[in-house]
């Protein structure tokens, strides 16, 4: 069962838009995310992520995925670099780098 998240938006701090539409991908944990190629056209790039039920996606930079507002911050042929906002405890957010790699099996 989901719980909504509570938001104290009088703290002028970074904080998620919850407001967002959520991806699909956004039900998934990055643990059970695989990057599993890139696709690309002129001079923008995209990652193929497939789900822990063999579903595959194709994603580009600024789009969301994990359950942590992760935000992909950039796609390159070998990594997906992601930003995610994870609570700090004081109703504010901080920033977590992370990361998918490109995975044969």
């Amino acid at each position: 069962e989901l719980t909504e998240e509570v938001i104290d938006t009088s703290q002028d701090c970074l904080q998620p838009d919850l407001k967002r539409r959520k991806s699909r991908l956004e039900t998934y944990a990055l643990d059970n995310l695989k990057m599993r190629g890139t696709l690309s056209e002129d001079d923008e790039i995209w990652a193929l992520v497939e789900t822990a039920d063999s579903s595959v996606y194709r994603v580009g930079q600024g789009e969301y995925l994990g359950l942590y507002h992760g935000r992909i911050a950039k796609v390159t042929p070998k990594y997906i670099e992601i930003l995610e906002l994870i609570p700090d405890g004081s109703g504010c957010w901080a920033e977590r780098p992370s990361s998918l790699e490109l995975s044969g099996q």
